[in-house]
Order: C-alpha cells, then sequence, then structure tokens
C-alpha cells in the first residue's frame, strides 16, 4: 500500500515544480510572438518598397557631351530654342536666380532670330508655359524639336548634343546668361 506522500508526490506536482516549467514556457512564446511581429513587418516593408517604388525625378535628354565650339554651332543652326528653368529641387535665392538667368536668355541677342519657348519645371511634374501647365513629360518631348538651355540648381554646366545645362547657385549677376552667338 503507498504511502499519502507518495501519491501526492506522484499525482501531482508541488508549487515550485509546475511554476518552473510554465515560467520556461513563457520567454519562449514571447520569442515566438515577437520573431512573427518582426517577420510580419519585414514583409510589409518589402511589399511597400517593391510595389511602390521611388520614381526618379524625370529629366530631359541631353544627348552625348560636347565642347562649346560644337555646341555654338549646333545653337547657331536650330531654328527653336527652349528655355527651361528648373526649379524643382531648388529654394529661396537660388531659385529667384534660375528665373533672372531664364529671363536673361530671352533677352540675350544671340537668340533674337530663335523660336523661343519657355518652360518652368516645378514640384513634382508640372511644367508651366505660357499656354498653361503641363506634364514635364510633354514639355521634355516638345523639347525634341530644338535644343534647350536648361538652367537647374547646382555648379553643373555643360554642353550636350541636345541642350546646354546651366548650374545656378546663390550668387547671381545680372546679364549673366546670354548667348552672343558670331
Amino acid at each position: 500500500m503507498a504511502k499519502p506522500a507518495d501519491k501526492g508526490k506522484t499525482a501531482a506536482a508541488g508549487p515550485g515544480q509546475g511554476q518552473g516549467q510554465k515560467q520556461a514556457a513563457m520567454p519562449v512564446e514571447k520569442i515566438k510572438i515577437a520573431a512573427t511581429i518582426v517577420i510580419a513587418l519585414v514583409a510589409l516593408a518589402m511589399a511597400y518598397y517593391f510595389l511602390n517604388p521611388q520614381q526618379a525625378i524625370p529629366s530631359p535628354a541631353l544627348g552625348n557631351q560636347i565642347n562649346m565650339q560644337t555646341f555654338a554651332s549646333v545653337l547657331s543652326s536650330a531654328p527653336s530654342v527652349y528655355v527651361v528653368m528648373d526649379v524643382r529641387n531648388a529654394d529661396g535665392p537660388v531659385k529667384q536666380n534660375i528665373i533672372r538667368c531664364g529671363v536673361d536668355f530671352a533677352g540675350s541677342m544671340g537668340l533674337g532670330n530663335k523660336n523661343k519657348t519657355f518652360y518652368s519645371l516645378d514640384k513634382g511634374e508640372s511644367c508651366i508655359t505660357e499656354n498653361g501647365t503641363y506634364s514635364s513629360s510633354w514639355c521634355f518631348g516638345q523639347m525634341e524639336n530644338g535644343v534647350s538651355i536648361i538652367i537647374q540648381p547646382g555648379d553643373s554646366s555643360g554642353y550636350y548634343a541636345n541642350a546646354m545645362v546651366v548650374g545656378m547657385g546663390e550668387n547671381y549677376t545680372e546679364g549673366e546668361c546670354s548667348v552672343n552667338l558670331k
């Protein structure tokens, strides 16, 4: 016959035995839940990234880089010139200087006999013309019909087969932006 103390030991766990097993199981469950949440968040982040890719700011086709003399020849033979004031990434004085430079190009003697079209590229995909606002893609398509002078923020300038890029900073002197074709 078994003693009553033996029955208690085999039939039910003592106060320290059952709780110890429960406490050991809890951290494993918490780790599983935390891991599941982390995996779910990573999956959501990846889905957002791949379903909503960052759009690059569209840019006009410039063509191959060329020297100043070659560009002068291209510009002198072009019947149409597009003066593009790209203020999409410009603030304060830089934005004002880009517009001032565009106005100076408008009055430039070297562009006097050209068909001139003026575009202002504003935040997002807006292209403002004298006839209204269009998408920048539409304006870029129109620019393929001539040579462009693109004024944009920065200090990088250059000559290309289809355009001259003028980098503009915070300092500008009136009349600095002009064309003199001889």
